[in-house]
Formats: C-alpha cells, sequence, structure tokens
C-alpha cells in the first residue's frame, strides 16, 4: 500500500507524490540545490519516468501538472492529455537502493523515483 500522498490536479492530469517522493526532494534541496522542477518526459531509456532537475529549461508544451514536495512537475501536452479520466491517478513514489546512471538528481541518494500507474481492472 503507498503511503499518505498528496494531491495536485491538471485539467487533464492527477498526479500524486507518496511521502517518501516528497522527503527525498526535500533532501536534495536541502543539499544544496535551488530551482528544482521535476518533469515526466519521453527519455530514451526510462520512457516516462519522473526526473528531478535543478536550473532546467522546460519544453515550449510542458504543463504543470502537479507537485511533489513543493517542486513542480511538468509534463508534455501528449503526456498529460492521456490521462484525462477521475480514476487516472498517477503516483509518484520513490525505490531506494536502485541502481541507475540517470541524470536525476535523487540518484545521488541511491533512490529513484518512479511513476506508478492505476491499475485497471479488468472488463469482461
Amino acid at each position: 500500500m503507498l503511503a499518505a500522498r498528496r494531491r495536485a490536479y491538471h485539467e487533464s492530469m492527477r498526479i500524486e507524490g507518496t511521502e517518501a517522493a516528497e522527503k527525498i526532494v526535500r533532501r536534495v534541496r536541502a543539499s544544496g540545490r535551488e530551482n528544482l522542477v521535476m518533469i515526466l518526459s519521453n527519455g530514451c531509456c526510462d520512457a516516462t519516468a519522473p526526473y528531478l532537475y535543478d536550473d532546467y529549461i522546460a519544453e515550449p508544451d510542458a504543463q504543470p501538472v502537479g507537485t511533489v514536495g513543493d517542486v513542480a512537475v511538468l509534463a508534455p501536452g501528449w503526456l498529460a492529455k492521456l490521462y484525462t479520466s477521475e480514476d487516472d491517478i498517477l503516483t509518484i513514489d520513490v525505490e531506494h537502493g536502485v541502481l541507475d546512471d540517470s541524470f536525476s538528481l535523487e540518484t545521488e541518494l541511491d533512490c529513484r523515483f518512479v511513476l506508478r500507474a492505476p491499475v485497471v481492472p479488468e472488463r469482461r
């Protein structure tokens, strides 16, 4: 079961961050990083995994879709439009002890943000 979550809303997408994800964002900020932003990207290796960057220049079609630990979460317009149902809640969580060579800032803390999609019940 996921820990307590905080919600943010967008016209076409809902993002929730777990307490664990918010804690990691606070730790990254406390390490001296400023101007943080989290993006959902279509990166070459991690698909739509969340990336935490500082001083990042967002793409022109990036839309704010929520916050995690007071850090804005941005998604490309095409992705934000994919999750329009009220039941489509995406959750940003964190996994510890993951070997990762990502440029995302939380990897310095031996963890990685992950995006969890809702479980869709089977239709008969």
